[in-house]
């Protein structure tokens, strides 16, 4: 009799004693009526966060959106095109439109990541910066050449870090490639607030002018206005969690590299499916395990029968549907890109959590290649 498990797409994981350091800031916070939003722990979240991606400034924000938005701001976008990957979470996109860009939608290359061909044919008098996203949180080697271009043509590079916290290119931390970088703290991601992001940059220019913006643009702290701000702030509480979380990071990391070991022993037993190959000068975090499978495949129908029938919840996407082909940028749409329009299509991410167990990683692996026959 096959024994059917629960296997989740994903958990956050704090240990009990950090719970109990948590809990116990919370209480020192509301006791001695300290400020609830950036006061010291936000600071002290910022600070540490820079020193562990090796960047001079980190500004904190209520989520990875806003950080985006932010830097597209801060670098002036307003009237420019933007060049962003076509296969990336719609909120890249957004966040250009709402700093008053135009996004010019570029394919990826077969990990997923933005095509550096397809990135300089599309450049133009009016391209302002270049955006790459970590997809899964892996730094493709693919960046250097993106850097190339971005000095070339005298253009912006911005990293969508939001999935690569603590991921490596030839021992260089995600966020220090371009002239800023993007993370977010959503619930999913390796390290969790709940809510909120960081900025990276070694620019004071636009450290300076994220801060301004994050705190409704107030100058000098004083409510004197000569651009429009937002509400982008993070509170004490978030900061708190990202702190603890930072200082697992590592461990994080290290456990879900297990996982992915697993996986890819495993799935040498399921030859329909091929899990992508990571370079041997990547550190990957593996916010995602990606396995492409063939044309043709029908990722729903696996979806549903091992939920229903093992118990196993696959893991979203990245993505299913390239942002060009989503409703809302139909008028920016520049014609077909085929590569993410067929790798979108047929790749699954199965689980992957820290405190995944061994056996789990075996089973879901199993599980797959029965749905599969």
């Amino acid at each position: 009799m096959y024994k059917t498990q629960q296997v989740s797409p994903y958990k956050y994981h704090f240990p009990r004693e950090k719970i109990d350091w948590i809990l116990e800031k919370y209480r020192e916070i509301l006791e001695t009526g300290s400020f609830l939003t950036m006061g010291r722990h936000c600071k002290d979240f910022e600070e540490k966060f820079a020193s562990y991606i090796g960047s001079k400034y980190a500004v904190s924000t209520n989520n990875g959106s806003s950080a985006l938005e932010a830097i597209f701001n801060a670098i002036g976008v307003n009237g420019f095109d933007v060049i962003v990957p076509t296969n990336t979470f719609a909120a890249t996109a957004f966040a250009v439109v709402k700093a008053g860009g135009r996004p010019v939608f570029a394919d990826c290359t077969g990990d997923l990541t933005v095509d550096p061909k397809d990135v300089e044919r599309k450049i133009t008098k009016r391209t302002r910066a270049i955006v790459t996203v970590h997809i899964g949180g892996l730094v493709s080697p693919h960046t250097y050449d993106l850097v190339e271009i971005c000095e070339k043509h005298g253009v912006y590079l911005v990293e969508d870090a939001a999935h690569a916290h603590g991921s490596e290119l030839d021992r260089r931390k995600a966020g220090t490639f371009g002239v800023a970088g993007a993370f977010s703290f959503f619930s999913t991601k390796v390290m969790t607030t709940g809510e909120g992001g960081m900025i990276v940059t070694d620019h004071g220019e636009i450290c300076e002018k994220a801060r301004l913006l994050r705190d409704q643009a107030k100058a000098g702290g004083k409510e004197y206005h000569k651009v429009v701000g937002s509400n982008w702030r993070m509170s004490e509480f978030q900061a708190l969690l990202g702190i603890v979380q930072l200082e697992l990071l590592d461990y994080f990391i290290t456990e879900r590299n297990r996982i992915a070991r697993i996986y890819k022993e495993e799935f040498k037993k399921v030859p329909l499916l091929k899990p992508l190959e990571i370079p041997k000068n990547v550190r990957h975090n593996f916010y995602k395990y990606v396995v492409f499978a063939p044309k043709g495949f029908d990722r729903e129908a696996l979806r549903q029968r091992l939920k229903r029938e093992y118990g196993v919840s696959l893991s979203g996407c990245v993505y299913e549907l390239p942002c060009h082909l989503q409703p809302v940028f139909e008028k920016l749409t520049q014609g077909g890109l085929p590569v993410s329009e067929d790798l979108c299509t047929r790749h699954i991410c199965p689980p992957i959590y820290v405190t995944m167990k061994d056996e789990e990683a075996v089973y879901v692996v199993d599980s797959i290649r029965r749905c599969l026959g």
